[in-house]
């Protein structure tokens, strides 16, 4: 779990549950949400997209500084829920991002409404289940051998200490807490929707999907069934790169997502 604080930090407050979201920069809106473990806070590559994007990244219920609502049990609850977050936020045309589980809720999210997304971005998204391959365990395995699964090459990721230090107390309990929830949303069926596939084949929208050729978690292979659901999609694959672009090959996830993003202003 790793926080940088050059974002700001606000809370907002949606249906009576106080929502943690970080926000930054200027320019048309990008809405990032993020995986199964939790909200890391305001990235560096944030940082980066903040120079020409105003950026929030919410912590989901349930995670983080986010309460879960007593009615939030599944994944289609979550999206719901985030479209309330994005309405409370004051957004119209927006483009909706979103990482491992976070790319999930967004295919979700999408499939509910197209009609103010300027353009959708999956990155290493779960929700559809491989055929050929398959999904590795993360909740049953330790933070040692998640970790692992993670990254292709930790040599790679810059600052790689940073995800190998001991955690604070508060920490500790905050990731015991976003685990449990992680559990509670994608233990049954594991990692998927099976209906998302057909949902998605009605949303037309722009559409990058991102991918680590490695990804040991949720393998490229599913990138290419999201391609294929999606109308309008563009698979981009980032060699000798595991289940998280951003962190591993940050330089190159920011290319291929700048480029992308150019193209729908």
């Amino acid at each position: 779990m790793t926080t940088t604080q050059r974002g700001n930090k606000s809370t907002l407050v949606v249906d009576a549950t106080q929502v943690e979201v970080f926000s930054g920069g200027s320019g048309p809106a990008v809405v990032f949400l993020h995986g199964a473990g939790g909200n890391a806070g305001w990235q560096d590559w944030h940082e980066e997209l903040a120079k020409d994007y105003t950026v929030y990244v919410p912590s989901q219920p349930g995670f983080n500084g986010t309460a879960r609502p007593e009615w939030v049990y599944t994944i289609t609850d979550v999206a719901q829920f985030n479209r309330a977050v994005v309405q409370q936020l004051g957004i119209e045309q927006h483009i909706l991002m979103g990482s491992s589980m976070g790319g999930w809720v967004a295919a979700e999210m999408a499939a509910m409404c197209h009609h103010n997304l300027r353009g959708l971005v999956l990155v290493d998204a779960a929700g559809i289940k491989p055929v050929k391959g398959e999904m590795a365990e993360i909740f049953m395995v330790s933070a040692q051998t998640r970790l692992k699964q993670r990254f292709y090459d930790s040599a790679q990721v810059p600052n790689y200490e940073r995800y190998t230090r001991p955690l604070t107390p508060e920490e500790q309990v905050i990731e015991h807490a976003n685990r449990e929830m992680a559990s509670r949303l994608c233990w049954r069926p594991y990692l998927h929707n099976p209906s998302l596939p057909h949902y998605l084949r009605r949303v037309p929208t722009p559409t990058l999907l991102v991918w680590g050729r490695q990804d040991a978690i949720v393998p490229f292979e599913c990138g290419e069934l999201f391609q294929q659901a999606l109308p309008n999609a563009t698979l981009k694959g980032i060699e000798h790169c595991g289940h998280s672009p951003a962190n591993e090959k940050p330089q190159e996830f920011l290319h291929v997502l700048t480029e992308f993003l150019s193209g729908l202003r």
